[in-house]
């Protein structure tokens, strides 16, 4: 859950290197890690959670 939670926040926040994605790429990236680099458990979890609206998602970037 640690390493989900982590990487989407990575992925959606500001870097000196680079912009914030948006929380909807962020949860397609998780997504593909499905299986490989992330318990699909924990990733079936996140995307129920986003798909509810349980999630804080910021302003999106266009």
């Amino acid at each position: 859950m640690i390493s989900v939670a982590d990487v989407y926040d990575a992925l959606t926040s500001d870097r000196p290197y680079r912009k914030a994605m948006s929380p909807y790429d962020a949860k397609e990236i998780l997504l593909k890690g499905s299986g490989t680099d992330f318990d699909p458990r924990v990733i079936d979890a996140f995307i129920d959670a986003f798909k509810k609206g349980e999630m804080e998602i910021t302003a999106v970037q266009v």
